[in-house]
């Protein structure tokens, strides 16, 4: 799998980083179905405690499918699950991703950890 390929690399990092909390981005239901499996979760599972905080709508048509003008205008596709209210607010939070192409997804990700009363929030993706 594709994850061990970078899994050295990633696991330096986190071991230079620390946080009260670290979620990931969901696929989407139709993604999921799709392909078998969450290829963000999958990348990172073996790292870190990942916590399932972030659900997906599924959009018009996938990201990849998608012109940079188009990403840029998708609309907000994440909710929040209940497992968020567990959460306390002053826990620094970090959210994981694959590729960071415009930065829509995790603007819109960060949006909803914003709204719930988060403010030490951070982002790392594997790539960009």
């Amino acid at each position: 799998m594709l994850a061990r390929l970078f899994y050295q690399d990633i696991k330096k990092w986190s071991l230079k980083h620390s946080f009260d909390v670290v979620t990931y981005i969901p696929a989407s239901p139709s993604h999921l179905q799709a392909r078998g499996f969450d290829p963000v979760y999958e990348l990172y599972k073996d790292i870190f405690e990942l916590k399932e905080l972030l659900a997906k709508r599924d959009a018009d048509k996938p990201q990849a499918q998608k012109n940079r003008l188009e990403r840029l205008q998708t609309p907000q596709t994440f909710y929040p699950l209940p497992e968020l209210k567990q959460i306390q607010k002053n826990q620094s939070i970090l959210i994981l991703d694959d590729i960071y192409t415009t930065g829509r997804t995790l603007m819109h990700s960060h949006e909803i950890f914003k709204r719930a009363g988060f403010s030490n929030i951070s982002t790392f993706s594997l790539s960009r």
